[in-house]
């Protein structure tokens, strides 16, 4: 293992460390960094970024010690260098930028005196020399030169552009943004600091793929771009000069637009490029797109970019860089459902999951409420760490699932998201790794949700499966591509026969000891979306006034039970993973009005009340219930709507109408389901 230290502890030697061991770890190499260079105030992406590397250092045995920035130790980091209990054989590497030979000496010595041991000084400019692509960065801008150029994951080209916030100012930029992003043989992605991202989404141009610099770490944009230009004075910072350094290693193509050619003046193996971005889609038309891949080649090949080799640094630290383990025949597809109130997304994933083919191996990563139902129906599931009130950040819990999935997704795994929005966990694994992802994305979105930033990270993933609704007029398309497949209802249509139900009212007869005349089973949520209690004690109190009727609450996990609910005769409340069994088999259905349910309930024709339940980040439940009471399929009463209720229920029991609607069901076509298609299309993506 490679400990990694900087010569001095502030927010800015911090970034470099973990830009340099983001560089380490590509290459194949054990990494981590000494917590104590953890700055006191760290922002967001940095803790995202360091949750992999961050360790105790007295809890690690480094087989070598490697401190950046050497050229300026501070009595600070010598004290805390003090304190390392590293083996008498640990090789102990000082590197930095001395610009004369008595400041190498120094380092070596105030390394020497700290660490108790000899330590060698690797002098940047000797092999370097004067020619970064900044000056004045702290971590070694190095690259991997990979043996061929690496494309994107995409078909078509992607074309990233970094655009400073007073580029983006002028008024014909975004217009010509616009144009480009409409271009058929590439896929534009702009890069920016935060004020020019920020910039973008309040414009009328808020569709436009965009990244904040500090989105994701240098190497992650890779899997984004095979044509990079650079616009405005310079490469701004050492994230950008690594993330050029990056992109020419892996055989990119990088086009220098900055306004006096400052890349090429350094002598790297650049494009010069045209400084008005008007200009850059003839450019790319007539020089790049027919020999970008020769292009790549010359790049990697430039006696230029050696100087900047890791190998060059592995050499010096004599370190042997470790053997990458053959890729498996076909990897893993890796399931990862956010988790709902009523367990929606996990239920829909291992629906699919049920129809990938034998030969492809299916994993599941999912939080703690789903865990028990996935293993139940055979799949091995990694757990992950639910968000919790009483976590310091609201995002605490995604830094652990970022190290989990992390470790779980692996070289030619595939994984398969299923949620609205996409976790910061999620989003670094994809775009760190060149694995292609699908990402399951329901629609019926509510108005608000309908917003450039809920899409803008589906640029990452290689297909965008969207499940369609039962009725034609809830099928909204929210954004548009070829990475977009529509495909049916993703529903359980496995329900059971009339045997099978009458002997279900039995057992259920025997176990509650008592004689069942009417079954009725409600399922209105965990009462963690919405708060269904009166709804409930409305139905106790319809049904206590029933003989020999038994009434059933249906309670996820992790649901809020009120105490009162306990106290109704006719009222018993249950957890089970065979809702739709026991739905079947029941006179009456209460049930909100969520995806899988509602499309359980439509498909197996049961005599339905559909109380829709509401939360800022739930689906339009009231629109998809409506859709069905519209048309005769069942009954719908709004939370605002309690005394209606008992009528309903009485309506069905007593009335015909639950005999209207089982006619209506008679005469309606539903569309095919769409859970073999949905499997075919993830099968696709492995081994690609």
């Amino acid at each position: 293992m490679i400990l990694l230290c900087a010569g001095e502890r502030s927010e800015r030697t911090f970034d470099a460390l973990l830009v340099f061991a983001i560089q380490l770890d590509k290459a194949g190499h054990s990494v981590g960094i000494d917590a104590r260079f953890l700055p006191d105030e760290t922002p967001r992406y940095q803790k995202f970024e360091a949750a992999l590397y961050l360790c105790d250092a007295d809890d690690v045995n480094p087989d070598q010690i490697l401190i950046i920035g050497a050229e300026s130790i501070s009595d600070e980091v010598q004290l805390i260098l003090r304190t390392l209990s590293a083996q008498t054989d640990t090789g102990v590497f000082g590197i930095g930028r001395f610009a004369t030979h008595q400041l190498l000496l120094s380092a070596q010595n105030k390394l020497a005196y700290a660490l108790g041991r000899d330590a060698v000084a690797i002098n940047l400019i000797d092999w370097q020399g004067e020619s970064a692509l900044i000056e004045d960065s702290v971590a070694p801008l190095v690259t991997i030169i990979e043996e061929h150029p690496i494309a994107s994951r995409k078909p078509r080209a992607g074309l990233l552009v970094y655009l400073p916030v007073e580029v983006l100012e002028d008024v014909t930029v975004l217009p010509a943004l616009a144009t480009l992003s409409h271009a058929a043989e590439y896929d534009l992605h702009v890069i920016t600091n935060g004020r020019g991202k920020e910039f973008i989404r309040r414009s009328r141009y808020g569709h436009l793929s965009v990244f904040g610099n500090s989105d994701l770490p240098p190497a992650g944009f890779l899997s984004h771009a095979d044509i990079v230009a650079f616009f405005g004075p310079n490469i701004p910072g050492a994230r950008m000069a690594q993330f050029a350094m990056d992109a020419m290693g892996s055989g990119k193509v990088v086009i220098d637009c900055t306004d006096d050619g400052r890349v090429i003046e350094t002598g790297a193996p650049a494009l010069r490029g045209p400084a008005d971005l008007l200009s850059l889609s003839k450019y790319l038309e007539s020089l790049v797109l027919p020999h970008r891949t020769e292009i790549g080649r010359r790049i990697q090949s430039n006696p230029w970019l050696d100087k900047f080799n890791l190998s060059q640094l592995e050499y010096r630290m004599e370190l042997s860089r470790p053997t990458a383990p053959p890729a498996p025949a076909t990897g893993t597809t890796i399931f990862f459902p956010t988790n709902g109130s009523g367990l929606g997304h996990a239920q829909r994933c291992s629906l699919i999951a049920e129809q990938v083919s034998a030969d492809h191996k299916v994993q599941f990563a999912a939080f703690p409420s789903c865990v028990g139902m996935l293993k139940k129906r055979g799949f091995d599931c990694l757990p992950m760490i639910q968000r919790s009130e009483d976590f310091v950040e609201e995002y605490a819990n995604d830094l652990v699932n970022y190290r989990r999935l992390s470790g779980l997704v692996k070289s030619g795994d595939q994984l398969v998201f299923d949620g609205g929005y996409v976790f910061d966990s999620v989003y670094r694994v994809i775009s760190l790794s060149r694995n292609p992802a699908v990402w399951i994305r329901r629609g019926l979105w509510l108005p608000g949700q309908i917003h450039a930033n809920a899409l803008e990270r589906e640029h990452i993933f290689s297909k965008i499966i969207v499940p369609n609704e039962a009725f034609d007029e809830l099928n909204t398309a929210y954004s548009s591509g070829e990475q977009i497949y529509q495909v049916g209802p993703v529903v359980n249509t496995k329900t059971s026969a009339r045997k099978a139900q009458t002997a279900l009212r039995k057992k259920l007869s025997k176990q509650f000891d008592r004689s069942i005349d009417t079954l009725v089973v409600s399922m209105l949520g965990g009462g963690v979306a919405s708060d269904r209690t009166v709804q409930t004690q409305m139905l106790c109190s319809t049904l206590e006034r029933r003989e020999n009727c038994l009434h059933l609450v249906v309670a996820w996990p992790n649901a809020v039970v009120p105490d009162g609910i306990y106290g109704w005769n006719n009222t018993r409340v249950v957890q089970t993973q065979n809702t739709l069994q026991l739905c079947c088999a029941a006179d009456l259905t209460v049930s909100a009005a969520g995806y899988n349910s509602f499309h359980e309930l439509m498909y197996a024709a049961i005599p339905t009340i559909f109380i829709p339940q509401a939360a800022p980040y739930l689906d339009d439940q009231e629109r998809r219930a409506r859709a069905a009471a519209d048309r005769g399929l069942a009954a719908l009463v709004l939370e605002s709507e309690l005394m209606s209720l008992g009528r309903e229920v009485n309506a069905f029991l007593d009335g015909d109408r639950g005999s209207a609607i089982a006619a209506a069901h008679a005469d309606l076509i539903l569309p095919d389901t769409g859970n073999r298609a949905a499997a075919a299309l993830i099968e696709q993506g492995i081994g690609q």
